[in-house]
């Protein structure tokens, strides 16, 4: 199993000497020996939200709208600059709130400038308040990231891009650097809806499942494997990465040997929920490294 910390980039942990905090806690997870390091996607947040948050047994979104969130490729564009080998993942980004051509450009730019260490989760997001801020889609959401992921591996593979889609099109044009990892940095696809499990199989590298418990972590498991049986695809090609929520990180390490029985071979944690300081945090990571024998 490798292990994920994802970053202190939003939240009440996002103020104050946010530079110190992204640095000392990307460059004390890779000490650790994590093998990544986590940033999430929220480009704005409405005081007024009636979309159900899907990841909450409410439905109630727990971020408060007056703390900051910091843009996740900026994020992991000066965490690349204070570490030397650790990952750095998005979880997920947003598709449909971002141009396409530019996030491939954005993504291929932070792999070269990484040295090749990025991992990209994708999402098709769920906050309608937010799509409509940003004038984007809602309703098409899913077509749309579909196509953006099509987009990217174009422009990141191809000597020759060319697209003729929905809503991109494009030809005789170059879009360089392309990504140091060959053929592209490995795609997490984020979710669990059938459409979402359909995306794993259909071009998903890895799946990043939230999940309260094994029991569920189970149950989809058993609806991915079905998927992935019916369009040939062995579910060993796909990493399976879970991040639990609802319990500390301390009560997490007992269900580890669980998750790892049902194929799951990464496992990322957001401290930062579970600390009220930012030196709590930092102790959390160093006590759940010290558990499960990282260092």
């Amino acid at each position: 199993m490798r292990y994920g910390a994802f970053l202190p980039h939003l939240g009440p942990l996002a103020r104050g000497d946010v530079l110190a905090h992204l640095r000392t806690s990307a460059q004390t997870a890779e000490a650790l020996g994590f093998d990544s390091v986590w940033v999430g996607d929220h480009i704005v947040t409405p005081f007024h939200i009636a979309s159900k948050y899907p990841y909450s047994p409410t439905g109630a979104f727990p971020l408060n709208p007056q703390e900051p969130v910091l843009e996740p490729l900026s994020v992991l564009s000066f965490v690349a600059g204070c570490t030397t080998t650790i990952r750095l993942g998005t979880a997920v980004l947003v598709l449909p709130h971002r141009n396409a051509v530019v996030t491939a450009k954005t993504v291929a730019t932070l792999d070269v400038l990484s040295g090749g260490r990025v991992i990209l989760g994708v999402g098709v997001g769920w906050m309608e308040e937010e799509f409509r801020v940003l004038n984007a889609p809602f309703a098409e959401r899913g077509p749309l990231s579909d196509e953006s992921v099509a987009v990217m591996k174009e422009l990141w593979t191809s000597e020759n891009p060319r697209f003729a889609g929905r809503y991109y099109r494009f030809s005789d044009l170059r879009c360089e650097p392309r990504p140091v990892q060959k053929p592209h940095p490995p795609i997490w696809v984020g979710g669990h809806t059938g459409p979402a499990l359909r995306r794993v199989v259909e071009y998903g590298d890895g799946w990043a499942a939230v999940v309260f418990s094994p029991q569920e972590f189970a149950e989809r498991c058993a609806r991915l494997h079905e998927r992935a049986a019916k369009a040939g695809r062995p579910l060993s090609s796909i990493t399976l990465c879970v991040s639990p929520r609802g319990k500390k990180p301390e009560a997490i390490i007992d269900d580890i040997p669980r998750y790892q029985e049902l194929g799951a071979t990464y496992l990322y944690l957001a401290f930062f929920n579970f600390a009220r300081s930012y030196e709590e945090m930092m102790a959390m990571m160093e006590r759940f490294a010290r558990e499960v024998r990282l260092i």
